[in-house]
C-alpha cells in the first residue's frame, strides 16, 4: 500500500512536532528547511523520508502540505508551492491570518486553507519538537469561499487525526483573538522582562512569579517581530486599550481609590479562575 506524503516545509518546532504526528499515523513525510542539520536529524530518527533541496523543484505528489516557518515568510512560499502544487491541500501554521488569506483570495489559490495550531513552547527548533504537542491542542483553519468544502473537510479529518480540536473560523476574527490572547501578552511579557534591562540585582531576585509570566518572553524573536507587523493594525488598537487600562489604574492609584484597585485585582481573578476551571 502507498502511504500518503506530506511536505513540511521549515522543521522547527510546530513543523517538527507536525512531521513526528503524521509520521506516526503511518504518513510519509518530506521535509524543506535552510537548517539541513534539522532534516537530516529527522532523517536519521526515521521521521522524514525525504529532503526536498528546492521549493523550486516541488512535485505535486503531496496529499498535504504545511507551510511551518515565521509568517512574513509565509506568502513568498505559498507563491512557490502553489505554482507547482495543484491536487494536494496546501495550509499554513502561522500566528497570523489575514495577510495570507487574502492573498490566496486575491490570486485564486483555491488550494489553500489557513491553519493556526494553538500549541507549542518558548522552546524554538526541531530538537525540542515532539508527537504529542497537538493532543487536546485547539487547532484554527479559516478557509474562505473559494476553498473546496471537500478540503475543507479533508485538513479536519487530517488534524483531528493527530489529536487537535480544530475550529473553523473567519480570518480577520482569529487575528482579534489571537491579538487578544497571545499577541499582546507577548508584547507586555517583553515589556516586563526589559524593565530589568539586565540588571544584576533585579534578575538575581526575580523568583517563581516573575519566571511564570514571563516565560513566553524565551521565544524566538523573529517570529514574533514577524507576528507583531503581520497583526500591526490590531495589536495597535490593543495596545491602545492596555495603556488605557493602565492609566485608569494608575489614578486609582494616586488617588487611594481602594475598591478600585480591589476592583481592578478582582476582576482578573474571577476572570483567570473561570479559564483554569473551563480548560480541566
Amino acid at each position: 500500500m502507498v502511504r500518503e506524503r506530506i511536505l513540511i516545509a521549515g522543521l522547527g518546532l510546530i513543523g517538527g512536532s507536525l512531521a513526528k504526528a503524521f509520521n506516526k499515523c503511518g504518513y510519509e513525510i518530506h521535509a524543506y528547511d535552510i537548517n539541513k542539520s534539522a532534516v537530516e536529524k529527522a532523517i536519521c530518527e526515521g521521521i522524514v523520508k525525504e529532503n526536498i533541496e528546492n521549493l523550486d523543484e516541488t512535485e505535486d505528489e503531496y496529499a498535504f502540505t504545511f507551510i511551518c516557518v515565521p509568517v512574513l515568510e509565509s506568502i513568498p512560499i505559498l507563491s512557490k508551492l502553489s505554482s507547482k502544487i495543484k491536487n494536494g491541500i496546501i495550509t499554513d501554521v502561522g500566528s497570523t491570518k489575514t495577510q495570507i488569506c487574502k492573498y490566496s483570495i486575491e490570486h485564486k489559490i483555491t488550494n489553500f486553507i489557513g491553519g493556526h495550531p494553538m500549541a507549542g513552547t518558548e522552546k524554538i527548533g526541531y530538537e525540542y519538537s515532539f508527537d504529542t504537542l497537538f493532543n487536546g491542542a485547539y487547532y484554527f483553519i479559516t478557509p474562505t469561499g473559494i476553498n473546496r468544502k471537500e478540503d475543507i473537510e479533508k485538513l479536519k479529518n487530517l488534524l483531528q487525526s493527530i489529536g487537535c480540536k480544530v475550529e473553523e473560523i473567519d480570518f480577520e476574527l482569529h487575528d482579534k483573538i489571537t491579538g487578544v490572547i497571545s499577541h499582546l501578552p507577548h508584547v507586555v511579557s517583553a515589556g516586563l522582562v526589559n524593565m530589568l534591562n539586565s540588571s544584576e540585582i533585579y534578575c538575581k531576585f526575580a523568583g517563581g512569579g516573575f519566571k511564570d509570566i514571563t516565560r513566553i518572553s524565551s521565544s524566538s524573536p523573529k517570529m514574533w517581530a514577524d507576528i507583531s507587523i503581520s497583526n500591526k493594525n490590531t495589536l495597535l488598537e490593543l495596545i491602545e486599550a492596555y495603556i488605557e487600562l493602565l492609566k485608569n489604574f494608575k489614578l486609582s492609584l494616586q488617588n487611594q481609590n481602594y475598591n478600585e484597585i480591589y476592583s481592578y485585582f478582582e476582576k482578573a481573578k474571577l476572570i483567570r479562575d473561570k479559564i483554569v476551571s473551563d480548560g480541566k
